[in-house]
């Protein structure tokens, strides 16, 4: 069962690449937050990622709050800013002064619609290039990927996975320099796929079991498999007993740290994401009562009731959203 793909399709990823920059030192790129601007670049979406790709030359990459030392960044690396904070890229470690743009210019640049907007930074010393873009999600009912992301991610281009990172990115970068049919499409497709490698790459190389996190959790040999069960066949009348006795754990073990690492009680976690999936069964039109019928419900009284507890709208509201 490949649960990372399966959230991924459950919560409407999408892509967008909008900025080629190309730079020279001294330069400095700073980024507003996405409660600003996120709503201008994916509108349909609820929560979104800014990434930027380093090409050539090399920088520096630092969340606004400076809570994390800033990362170096070389020709090939990724980095993304998951939960969506203000941060800053540069070609020198000492210096972090710049304004970010306005408002108005990434709303004028969504509204263009074109494949990429071209900006000059810097002065005249060396030369930098990056392209700068945007995933977005839902992030209801239930993301669990959400809140367990890294406020930072880097995928370094020399460990990427057998170097699909970096074939990801030449043929991205192919298709922007299109003008035919279907090149944007296609560019949006892309910086899914790099998206959800650079999450595959996190996992594989996060380990510490002291962290809480979705994404830890998956890793985690026990947990790991109580999410794989959940996530194969969320309709079982799942039990905390019959969870744990799978998993080879006690009740109280599997509860404890489900909760650590996931951030809620096992039997929550499967309401919940047994609400994720109707949401997206509404979303593509399928009736109330055959959603009802399909999660599990005896009745459509029941799961309209369920469904207002846990999304915080009735069915109707959510699907007329």
């Amino acid at each position: 069962m490949d649960i990372l793909s399966e959230v991924l399709d459950t919560i409407h990823i999408k892509g967008a690449l909008y900025f080629e920059v190309e730079a020279a030192q001294p330069w400095v790129l700073v980024n507003p937050p996405m409660n600003l601007i996120g709503s201008f670049m994916l509108p349909e979406l609820e929560h979104v990622i800014p990434f930027h790709i380093m090409l050539e030359g090399q920088g520096w990459a630092k969340s606004d709050d400076n809570l994390l030392a800033p990362l170096k960044l070389e020709s090939g690396d990724v980095v993304m800013f998951p939960m969506g904070s203000s941060h800053s890229l540069t070609s020198d470690i000492n210096n972090w002064q710049g304004t970010a743009a306005d408002a108005s210019f990434y709303q004028q640049t969504a509204a263009k619609r074109q494949p990429f907007t071209a900006v000059k930074l810097g002065q005249d010393g060396e030369r930098a290039k990056l392209v700068c873009g945007y995933i977005g999600f839902n992030a209801k009912p239930l993301n669990p990927m959400l809140r367990t992301l890294p406020k930072i991610l880097v995928v370094k281009e020399h460990v990427s996975n057998e170097g699909l990172m970096k074939q990801l990115l030449l043929s991205t970068l192919n298709e922007m320099g299109k003008s035919n049919e279907g090149a944007r499409n296609i560019v949006t497709k892309l910086t899914e796929l790099i998206f959800t490698q650079a999450l595959r790459q996190h996992i594989e190389n996060h380990t510490n079991v002291d962290d809480h996190s979705w994404l830890t959790a998956v890793q985690d040999e026990h947990i790991g498999k109580a999410l794989k069960l959940i996530h194969q066949d969320p309709f079982t009348k799942w039990s905390l007993a019959l969870l744990a006795n799978e998993c080879g754990m006690s009740r109280s073990s599997l509860a404890e740290r489900f909760n650590h690492y996931v951030g809620q009680p096992p039997m929550k976690y499967i309401n919940c994401w047994k609400m994720q999936l109707a949401s997206k069964l509404l979303s593509d039109g399928m009736s109330i009562v055959r959603v009802a019928e399909h999660i599990g419900y005896s009745s459509e009284s029941a799961f309209q009731k369920a469904f207002k507890r846990y999304v915080g709208q009735t069915a109707g509201e959510w699907r007329a959203t």
